[in-house]
């Protein structure tokens, strides 16, 4: 590496480090960071970053990015602070201030068909599994066949006592 890409990948490296630290982010919080973010780096490749002995200017444009986001600077301000491109993204919308708005209209509440097959589980099983009693397991359990149709979900009284057990650790005790 010449001199001058060697001074200016120490310069990117300690301004990387300095802004991480400020930030209170230790190097596996800030490549947790950035995988939350969708970009992959390893903490060694963070290292060699910061230290200068893996140029910033020759890494991915996703990684440079996955930096940039991290650290918080605007493409204008990363572009100042590297000299390096970064594509230019939109200001996120405003949050609007005060309550969230209520819904125009008011909830729907279906009616609760049991299909007869999920009935004879009720009947057999309900003192075993008293959530079998409760309104919004039922509601769960059937949800398939009422937004997909009839054909959906479980159709034998085992394939719902089978259904009911996989997803039982979701419902209301």
């Amino acid at each position: 590496m010449p001199d001058t890409e060697a001074r200016r990948a120490q310069q990117h490296g300690q301004s990387i480090k300095e802004k991480r630290l400020q930030l209170g982010l230790n190097r596996p919080a800030f490549v947790a960071e950035m995988a939350r973010h969708g970009h992959d780096i390893t903490p060694d490749y963070l290292n060699k970053l910061e230290r200068g002995t893996a140029p910033l200017a020759r890494a991915s444009l996703a990684v440079r990015e996955g930096i940039r986001t991290v650290l918080g600077y605007t493409t204008q301000e990363w572009f100042e602070l590297t000299g390096l491109y970064a594509p230019h993204t939109p200001p996120a919308p405003a949050t609007p201030a005060g309550p969230p708005i209520p819904p125009v209209i008011d909830p729907v509440t279906l009616p609760l068909i049991i299909p007869p097959e999920l009935q004879q589980v009720i009947d057999e099983y309900g003192t075993q599994f008293p959530e079998l009693h409760n309104e919004t397991t039922l509601r769960a359990l059937v949800a398939p066949r009422l937004f997909a149709g009839h054909s959906q979900g479980p159709q034998t009284p085992q394939q719902w006592l089978e259904y009911f057990l996989m997803n039982r650790r979701w419902f209301p005790q």
